[in-house]
C-alpha cells in the first residue's frame, strides 16, 4: 500500500464486512479489493475492479455491502491514484443508477416515483410474511433456511431490488458535495464522469445545475461540454416539471 493513500481508507477495517452481503453472500473480501485500488500494482487493481463490479454491482443488482463501500470509493475518486480514479467514478455511477443511461437518457430518472415504490418494499413490509411462513414450517432444513432469510430481513434488508438499489443511490447522493471538486480538476475524463453522474440526481439539481451550465459554457473539451449540457438538460426537465 502507498502510504499517501492510507487516509482515504480510514475506517475501512472498522466495518463488519462479513455481516454484509454481496452477490456471493459474505462481503468479507470487499475491503481487500478497495485497498488494492490504492496500491501500485496495475494488474491487481484491474482484478480488484472486476471483483467489485461482479460482487457489489452484480449484473445491476445492489446489496447491503454496496452503499457501505460508496464513501471509500468516493474518496478514491477524488484523491486516489490517477490510475484508479476514472474507473472508480464509473463504479460509483453504476452503484447509483444501474444501467439507466441505456434507457432513460432522454428523460432522466423519476426519483420520487422510485422512492414511493421502494417505500412499499422495505424490510418492515416483508418481515411479517417471513414470520408467518416460519410459524407453519415443520421441515428442519426449510425452517433453517427461512430463519436465515427472516433474520436477514430483520437486520434491515429487503429482497426487493428497488429498495436495495435505492440504498446505494442515496449513499452516492450523500457523497456528491465532495465529488463536485472534480468539476474544477485538470483531468477532462473526471470532469466528464462527474458531469455524467450528476445527471441522475434531480434532488441535487439546485446545486449541480448552475455548475453544469457553467461547465458547458466554458469547457474546451467537446465531449465534456456535451456531457455537461446533456446532464443540465436532464436535470432541468425535473427542475421545471
Amino acid at each position: 500500500m502507498i502510504n499517501e493513500y492510507e487516509k482515504l481508507l480510514a475506517g475501512l477495517d472498522d466495518v463488519d464486512w462479513a455481516s454484509l452481503s454481496h452477490a456471493y453472500w459474505s462481503a468479507h473480501d470487499v475491503p481487500g479489493h478497495i485497498r488494492t485500488l490504492c496500491g501500485d500494482d496495475d494488474e491487481a487493481r484491474k482484478q480488484a475492479f472486476n471483483s467489485l463490479f461482479n460482487s457489489i454491482f452484480h449484473q445491476g443488482s445492489r446489496y447491503s455491502a454496496s452503499p457501505v463501500a460508496v464513501p471509500f470509493l468516493a474518496r478514491i475518486a477524488v484523491a486516489g491514484p490517477a490510475a484508479a480514479r476514472e474507473k472508480t467514478m464509473l463504479l460509483l455511477t453504476r452503484l447509483a443508477v444501474d444501467w439507466h443511461d441505456e434507457y432513460d437518457v432522454t428523460t432522466g430518472i423519476n426519483v420520487a416515483g422510485w422512492r414511493a415504490a421502494a417505500a412499499e418494499a422495505g424490510p418492515e413490509e416483508f418481515l411479517p410474511w417471513y414470520e408467518e411462513q416460519l410459524a407453519g414450517v415443520t421441515d428442519t432444513d426449510e425452517r433453517a433456511q427461512l430463519q436465515e432469510l427472516r433474520d436477514w430481513v430483520a437486520a434491515g434488508n429487503s429482497p426487493d431490488s428497488r429498495w436495495s438499489a435505492l440504498q446505494s443511490y442515496d449513499a452516492v447522493l450523500a457523497e456528491l458535495p465532495g465529488l463536485l471538486v472534480l468539476l474544477d480538476g485538470d483531468d477532462r475524463c473526471l470532469r466528464t464522469r462527474i458531469a455524467y453522474l450528476l445527471a441522475w440526481f434531480p434532488e441535487f439539481s439546485a446545486t449541480s445545475l448552475p455548475r453544469l451550465l457553467a461547465l458547458a459554457a466554458h469547457e474546451k473539451d467537446p465531449v465534456t461540454a456535451a456531457t455537461a449540457l446533456l446532464a443540465a438538460g436532464l436535470l432541468g426537465r425535473w427542475a421545471v416539471g
